[in-house]
């Protein structure tokens, strides 16, 4: 009875510790294709620069997804993002947080 409870505990570890390595694996995986995406496809240009055009609503939440480890008064692309969604209603900020982020332009 015991083997059998160690044995469920190792397997129990064994999959949590697959799951935080297939997490870490996929995070990997969406920071690089954040910064090609973001990039254009050239790799020397700054994936956290504010956009040449303005974003859509869709290229606006999609940027948020890619840079959520980005904060938006940090990040320019991500304050972009951000700035977007508010102007089209798809987002609200907490009033203690309204207007207190840095635009890029």
């Amino acid at each position: 009875m015991i083997r059998l409870h160690r044995r469920r505990e190792r397997n129990h570890a064994r999959e949590i510790i697959a799951r935080v390595d297939a997490e870490r694996a996929r995070q990997q995986v969406q920071a690089e294709d954040a910064r090609i995406a973001d990039s254009g496809g050239w790799p020397n240009i700054n994936p956290h620069a504010a956009p040449r055009e303005p974003l859509t609503v869709d290229g606006a939440h999609e940027t948020m997804q890619r840079h959520r480890g980005c904060t938006v008064g940090g990040c320019p692309r991500k304050s972009a993002a951000y700035q977007t969604l508010v102007d089209a209603g798809r987002l609200r900020p907490d009033s203690g947080r309204a207007g207190s982020y840095p635009t890029y332009q």
